[in-house]
């Protein structure tokens, strides 16, 4: 067709030369090209994304030492990106939170450093602490005070939180303690669906997550406590049936706590998704909703009962 004139007969005979029909005609053939290109589906892009990603984070948990923490903190700082994104500019494109970047990097950074001292979150928690002053009270009356506020939140959520991953990580017996706690927040977030997706009847929180349902709550809970138990005895913890309850009865809660945090959060910020830079997923927040709690809660009973 390419190259080709098109020619209309009218009337008796007499011959057009039809140049703009070369175009439409031209077009029409580049549009059908196009459409049947097989057509890519969520489902497939969760699942390349995860074929990727899932062997990177195993392999970098696994290895610990600073490639981990150096990775944690790379996320720490597009979760941070995305936080203040969502909470500032929700309906602007994602590169327009460069500007804001620096309390996102300070989040990485406390997240980084935790691998050599937990004071990088102390003087991080620092630092939020001043820009919440400055957000929460009247002392700053000549520019907005919710940008402030949002950095503040920045460095909690997205700094001091994921930081407890690097933290759970570094601890004594760390390799195992991590992926305790990572799977065991799997077992929880699978058991929640099938059981919600199967016998799920009564809603939990309908406005906050209208397809959350207490059935789904039990199953998650289930599934997340059977985890608990389980994985302290395949990693040979040494960590007594009665010593790892506190932690089976309460990781689970903290999990699906953390879930319905993100999407109140979400919903607070208008948003479906806290970005599209993990294809299929949504975004980093997305995929840290219940670690971001499970993590601190697992440090903690760490410190209290194992450490």
């Amino acid at each position: 067709m390419a190259g080709r004139k098109v020619y209309l007969e009218i009337g008796h005979g007499s011959i057009v030369d039809c140049r703009a029909a070369i175009v439409d005609v031209a077009r029409g053939a580049c549009c059908a090209n196009a459409c049947t290109l097989p057509a890519v589906s969520n489902l497939q892009l969760r699942l390349v994304t995860a074929a990727i990603g899932i062997p990177v984070i195993v392999a970098l948990a696994w290895f610990g030492g600073w490639p981990f923490a150096i990775a944690a903190g790379i996320v720490a700082i597009l979760a941070g990106a995305e936080f203040i994104h969502g909470w500032l500019l929700p309906s602007m494109p994602m590169d327009a939170v460069i500007s804001h970047l620096p309390p996102a990097a300070a989040a990485g950074f406390m997240v980084m450093g935790t691998y050599k001292s937990p004071y990088f979150v102390v003087v991080g928690l620092v630092f939020a602490a001043a820009l919440a002053v400055a957000g929460y009270s009247r002392l700053i009356r000549s520019a907005p005070r919710r940008p402030y506020r949002v950095f503040a939140w920045t460095l909690v959520y997205c700094g001091a939180l994921m930081a407890s991953l690097v933290a759970v990580r570094v601890a004594a017996d760390g390799r195992a303690w991590f992926f305790l706690g990572l799977l065991s927040t799997f077992a929880v977030d699978t058991g929640a669906y099938a059981v919600g997706k199967a016998f799920g009847r009564h809603r939990m929180a309908p406005a906050i997550s209208p397809g959350k349902t207490w059935e789904g709550a039990v199953g998650g809970f289930a599934a997340g406590a059977g985890a608990v138990f389980a994985l302290n005895a395949l990693f040979g913890t040494g960590v007594s049936v009665a010593v790892i309850a506190p932690a089976a009865i309460g990781l689970p809660i903290v999990a699906m706590a953390g879930d319905l945090f993100e999407s109140a959060m979400k919903r607070r910020m208008g948003v479906k998704d806290a970005s599209g830079l993990l294809p299929g997923h949504g975004g980093f927040l997305d995929r840290l909703d219940s670690i971001l709690f499970v993590f601190p809660a697992l440090f903690g009973y760490l410190w209290i009962f194992v450490l």
